[in-house]
């Protein structure tokens, strides 16, 4: 049989933990008010810097790379576009910015060729001495009209079989696919990257060769691709956001058991 003292000494130790565990739950309480407040301060900061223009950045040191920004202002946006609508297949995104990618590169690769070969030497403008030389050409008066005539061919005179030509083949394509395997590359993706590349090659031609000095050239060329990639991860978390839906275990037993009509709230009231 338990004394008096050992009851007096159990609903002590009770109070106690009863003390304990509300104490616990209030400074979690006070810990997630904070917490959420903090939260909401943060929203509402990030609204209020979505709402207010912000100022273009300030120049880099680089050229190239102030160029770049200009650039990259103006296509974005059409390449944002044109990915967010390839939402069927990964695939279809992974060979949009492939060939995208790609025809960057062909794009860019022959103005750098043309802007690093030697210029060549200016023609010497002939003086009028060099043209005094008077040229006399003599014709026999025997010569007859078969010995003068060159022949270079029927020239069309005569009719021929005709040839079909074939359709010439779209440039932009060619370069956008030049050292790509098509096979291994989805074919939507393909087409969404050639749209595009039709709307941003001029634009980025436009920027790249206003500039002549060698490192300008790299800086532009190389940051480009690795800013449509960075942007392309930025597009791919949009589609695919990665944080969890709220839940808590009274929904997902609710939803697991579903609920009567009974036990439905009325809303109409609030």
């Amino acid at each position: 049989m338990i004394d008096r003292k050992e009851l007096i000494e159990e609903q002590v130790l009770r109070d106690n933990i009863r003390k304990a565990i509300k104490l616990v739950r209030e400074n979690k309480s006070k810990t997630e008010a904070k917490e959420e407040e903090v939260l909401r301060s943060v929203i509402r900061k990030m609204l209020a810097e979505e709402k207010t223009p912000v100022a273009d950045d300030s120049p880099h040191e680089k050229t190239g790379i102030n160029y770049l920004r200009t650039t990259l202002k103006k296509i974005i946006p059409s390449i944002k576009d044109a990915y967010m609508s390839l939402t069927t297949d990964e695939e279809q995104r992974k060979s949009y910015i492939a060939h995208l990618i790609n025809g960057v590169d062909n794009l860019l690769a022959p103005i750098e060729v043309n802007a690093d070969a030697p210029q060549a030497a200016p023609a010497v403008a002939l003086g009028e001495s060099d043209l005094e030389e008077d040229v006399e050409v003599s014709i026999g008066d025997e010569a007859s009209e078969d010995d003068q005539f060159i022949d270079i061919g029927n020239m069309g005179l005569e009719d021929e079989e005709e040839v079909e030509e074939e359709e010439p083949e779209d440039e932009d394509m060619l370069t956008m696919t030049t050292g790509m395997n098509g096979d291994e590359h989805d074919e939507t993706g393909r087409n969404a990257a050639l749209a595009t590349f039709k709307q941003v090659q001029g634009n980025v031609v436009d920027d790249f060769e206003q500039l002549a000095a060698d490192e300008d050239r790299e800086l532009y060329h190389d940051y480009l691709k690795t800013n449509i990639l960075l942007w392309r991860d930025k597009f791919e978390d949009a589609l695919s956001p990665k944080l969890p839906e709220p839940t808590t275990p009274e929904y997902e037993s609710e939803a697991e058991e579903g609920v009567s009509d009974e036990e439905e709230f009325d809303l109409e009231g609030l």
